[in-house]
């Protein structure tokens, strides 16, 4: 009976090691990738909700609640658009709700990276009785 490991035993060992390392420097990298597309959407998602919320506390008559054009959340037109912060893009849509003339649907879309990358929020605006 001999003390200690043989070599093959030895070779198994750290094969099951290395396979066991790579896995979790992968599983790792793959969670450090996640948790940073997590922490833009979340911040597209605050700025998107600061806009709803800038248009929720205005006069329905304000100017700022004009109509827009039908692409206003694809291109940058004038008015409906801005940079809140670096490397984020922030668009929005006012549209008068169908059959009603007290009502308009607001979309705000924030976009970063690329532009199919974006967080969109939609609410609705409605004229107080007086």
């Amino acid at each position: 009976m001999s003390k200690g490991f043989s070599l093959l035993e030895v070779l198994v060992a750290l094969s099951i090691l290395i396979v066991a390392i790579v896995t979790l420097a992968m599983v790792m990298g793959r969670s450090a990738s996640t948790n940073t597309s997590a922490r833009r959407t979340t911040y597209a998602t605050l700025l998107a909700t600061d806009k709803i919320e800038q248009f929720r506390a205005l006069p329905f008559d304000d100017a700022a609640l004009a109509t827009s054009t039908s692409d206003t959340l694809a291109t940058d037109c004038e008015g409906f658009f801005d940079e809140p912060a670096p490397g984020y893009r922030r668009r929005w849509s006012i549209v008068p709700l169908t059959g009603s003339t007290d009502a308009v649907v607001v979309t705000v879309a924030v976009s970063w990276g690329t532009a199919s990358t974006q967080a969109l929020l939609t609410t609705l605006k409605v004229r107080r009785a007086a």
